[in-house]
């Protein structure tokens, strides 16, 4: 299953930018940040007609009618996400003279509703013990939207080919798991029901709309204050970004879980469970750290022939903004063990609060940099990220056990290859060479650099893997 789900995200994250490198070559900056607006509007209508309907369906008991009602609310509150929807782009489009946002919200409208019932759905699959045929059929959903939106760009759609390839890979997954479920809802619907699916959806709710916030408010505030353009060239920069982050994020999330259970034993005190837990961590944390890091910093440097070769010079005004936001998302690596640490530790509730902390931070700096243009933004972005960085270290040494002098110690040996990377990467850029040779060599260059001192450093410091693993889990009080 774990397989399954890594392969679907992998096979997701390349769908998604094969259409995103096709699309942005193809549209102008107004266009893409005119779809980034009304499609963070149709997640924000997704998100709150599914509250917690999936999740609901995975725990409740096991009665079919039940499913049927759990279903049936689905549909109810889909269609009204659906009417909202259709009634905001009405306004749009009569009231604003926004006809191409109007038209492209309503097409989303419509879209909410599959993919509330497809929540639904994804429940099911999961309570079956079936993960693994939810995640084929979002591989399979996902294959079928990107050639249904290749098809619509090559026909000259524009923004509505990626709305048809949304709607596509939507109802390609519901089909799927139809067909896999045997199962078509009756609708039925008891007040009952309705009440205690919105007692145990609230939270639920209310922790993904934090998220959300901290997703998308950037987004709107960007929209409002300086343009679709410029929502244009930071969704772009942002997009290539999250790209790499994405990708390391859940095969991370799913070796640290493996990695920290191995330290948690049944009859270990909570003060043993979180010294051993801690530990663990601080072995795993130098690894990914070094793992992590020349990725993001490499981005950062090359983020100018690679922004112009990739997507074309009227992209070029994105450069500057993937350099800043790759550090960004740089700062958040650690932050992937946080929730299995503290799920292990018995410090779950934490998390809601902290999330909302982040959240706030986040949006702050964005409101107090959006006068100095995207670049003052992204800036803005970094200087949340380093208090970010700050607070995820300081809740992981306190309800974590991670000693993060330790890690600290460990990863110490990063920062001479990483210097010695810039300084490659940087000579090569003099270099008087075409772009795309330029590009290569930049990234052969900082690879063979990076890995070699880095590797050469280890074996002098700790010798052998034993050695690392040696220092690595030692207690605090021992070093």
């Amino acid at each position: 299953m774990g397989f399954a789900a890594m392969a679907s995200r992998v096979s997701a994250q390349l769908a998604q930018v094969a259409v995103f490198i096709l699309a942005a070559r193809m549209l102008s900056a107004a266009e893409f940040g005119v779809y980034t607006l009304t499609l963070a509007v149709a997640i924000f209508l997704t998100r709150v007609s599914e509250a917690g309907s999936r999740e609901f369906l995975m725990s409740c008991r096991e009665d079919r009618s039940l499913f049927d009602q759990i279903a049936t609310a689905a549909l109810v509150s889909g269609a009204i996400a659906m009417c909202v929807g259709t009634l905001a782009s009405a306004v749009m489009y009569d009231f604003f003279d926004m006809i191409l946002a109007g038209e492209l919200l309503a097409l989303f409208s419509v879209w909410v509703v599959f993919s509330t019932l497809s929540a639904v759905y994804a429940g099911l699959l999961v309570r079956q013990s079936r993960a693994e045929l939810h995640s084929i059929f979002l591989m399979v959903g996902e294959g079928v939207g990107l050639l249904a939106a290749l098809f619509g760009l090559m026909s000259g759609w524009g923004i509505f080919a990626l709305a048809f390839g949304k709607f596509c890979m939507q109802i390609t997954y519901l089909a799927c798991a139809i067909v896999a479920t045997k199962w078509i809802p009756h609708l039925r619907l008891h007040w009952v029901v309705v009440r205690e699916l919105a007692e145990f959806s609230r939270y639920i709710l209310a922790t993904r709309m934090v998220a959300y916030f901290h997703t998308y408010a950037v987004t709107f505030i960007i929209g409002i204050f300086l343009g679709a353009t410029s929502v244009g060239y930071y969704r772009v920069a942002e997009r290539l970004g999250s790209s790499f982050a994405e990708l390391m994020e859940e095969p991370a999330r799913l070796i640290a879980w493996v990695s920290l259970r191995r330290a948690v034993r049944e009859e270990h005190s909570e003060s043993e469970l979180k010294r051993n837990v801690g530990r663990e961590a601080a072995v795993f944390l130098p690894v990914l750290l070094a793992l992590a890091t020349p990725i993001f910093i490499g981005l950062a440097l090359v983020s100018e022939n690679l922004v112009v070769l990739l997507l074309g010079e009227q992209w070029h005004p994105a450069a500057p903004l993937t350099s800043i936001l790759a550090l960004v998302y740089m700062l958040y690596v650690p932050n992937v063990l946080t929730e299995p640490l503290l799920s292990l530790t018995g410090q779950v509730r934490r998390l809601p609060f902290i999330s909302l902390l982040n959240a706030a931070i986040a949006v702050t700096f964005i409101l107090a940099s959006v006068p100095f243009g995207t670049v003052g933004v992204a800036i803005g972005q970094l200087m949340a990220g380093l208090i970010t960085i700050c607070v995820t270290i300081w809740l992981q040494s306190h309800y974590g056990g991670v000693a993060w002098k330790t890690v600290g110690g460990n990863a110490s040996i990063v920062a001479p290859a990483l210097i010695a990377m810039v300084a490659g990467v940087i000579w090569v850029s003099s270099l008087p060479i075409s772009p795309e040779t330029q590009l290569g060599l930049q990234i052969l260059t900082g690879a063979a650099i990076y890995s070699g001192v880095l590797g050469t450093l280890y074996l002098c410091f700790f010798g052998s893997i034993h050695g690392f693993l040696l220092k690595g889990s030692k207690a605090p009080n021992e070093l």
